[in-house]
């Protein structure tokens, strides 16, 4: 019997040891990040976090999303209307799909894999890419200024942030229709969620602070007020744009103007931390399976490795320098 229970042992020490080390290998270790003040994308180590290619791709590259197998990264190029396809790893040109007139069109691949999905600002439509062909095959039409797009924590819908009409649009990519709009009083800049999707928040301009919007009834329900630092209080036009909610309870503020990312209870309102060594940060992305986002920083070209406790207490682990404007990222399957 001990003998038995020796080698059931060992067998649990072994196959804890293999969910482990998936667990490593599933954590995206390359990163792509899209430079729009010098038209390039530069691929970055992150566990060393240095950049270690750089491609020219075009003028004012903005969103980005790589195909699921790794083979193949999508860059929206607006001063060209359109999306580029490049193969990987050799990235060269595959092919380009046209868009039209361009404004900061987000990118975002579906959760099948098969199309990307292109928020375009000029046209007020969604439109849906196939990643295989490149060919544009479908619209979601009348969304009002569309500029964010990114899924919802539940993984059903995705969510737009409409600029014309200041509101929220909740589409579905299978059925590819619009579920419900939400109009809002505030224009949102970014966009994030409470762990259920019943809450969003969003950071606007102007404002010290980021609003907190109930989808249930369709208004925002409160300010979450951040008093700047005491030599920075001056008004500015640019303060919080990115925002991101990690560990269900805390949301991520990027403040793009006073060069500083919040870390704030979103129950409480309470500010947990203030990372200081941004440099007028824009976007936050999670890394997938960690507790450590992305940071583009404007102000000096750098991608900022950045760890958060579940305490909200922020630490930089790294930074790497890359191109000129940097801003949204997209990570490579290992």
């Amino acid at each position: 019997m001990r003998k038995i229970n020796m080698i059931v042992t060992a067998a649990l020490l072994l196959l804890a040891s293999n969910s482990n080390a998936g667990a490593q290998t599933d954590t995206p270790k390359r990163v792509f990040l899209v430079n729009t003040g010098d038209g390039t994308v530069s691929l970055v180590d992150i566990p060393n976090m240095k950049e270690i290619e750089r491609h020219k791709v075009g003028p004012r590259p903005y969103g980005i999303a790589v195909s699921q197998d790794g083979k193949k990264v999508a860059v929206g190029v607006e001063d060209e209307e359109c999306v580029k396809f490049f193969s990987l790893p050799e990235f060269k040109l595959l092919g380009k799909t046209p868009i039209g007139k361009m404004f900061n069109d987000h990118i975002v691949l579906t959760g099948d894999g098969k199309h990307i999905v292109v928020a375009n600002f000029y046209s007020d439509d969604v439109v849906g890419i196939n990643m295989e062909t490149m060919k544009e095959e479908w619209r979601i039409k009348d969304l009002s200024a569309p500029h964010v797009v990114r899924y919802g924590p539940l993984g059903k819908h995705m969510f737009v942030t409409c600029k014309k009409a200041s509101g929220v649009a909740i589409i579905d990519p299978l059925e590819r229709k619009l579920v419900k709009f939400f109009p809002l009083t505030v224009n949102p800049r970014s966009l994030t969620f409470s762990a259920d999707e019943s809450k969003v928040y969003c950071g606007s301009h102007w404002v010290n602070g980021f609003f907190e919007a109930d989808l249930q009834t369709g208004k925002v329900s409160r300010l979450i007020e951040l008093s700047p630092p005491k030599n920075n209080t001056q008004p500015q036009e640019v303060t919080y744009h990115g925002v991101q909610a990690i560990h269900d309870n805390i949301v991520l503020a990027a403040n793009e103007g006073r060069s500083f990312v919040d870390a704030v209870d979103m129950r409480t309102g309470k500010l947990l931390d203030r990372l200081m060594d941004a440099s007028k940060p824009c976007c936050i992305e999670p890394i997938p399976g960690t507790n450590r986002v992305m940071l583009s920083n404007i102000g000096d070209g750098s991608l900022q490795f950045v760890e958060v406790s579940k305490e909200g207490n922020l630490k930089t682990l790294g930074r790497a320098t890359v191109g000129k404007g940097p801003k949204r990222v997209s990570f490579l399957p290992n």
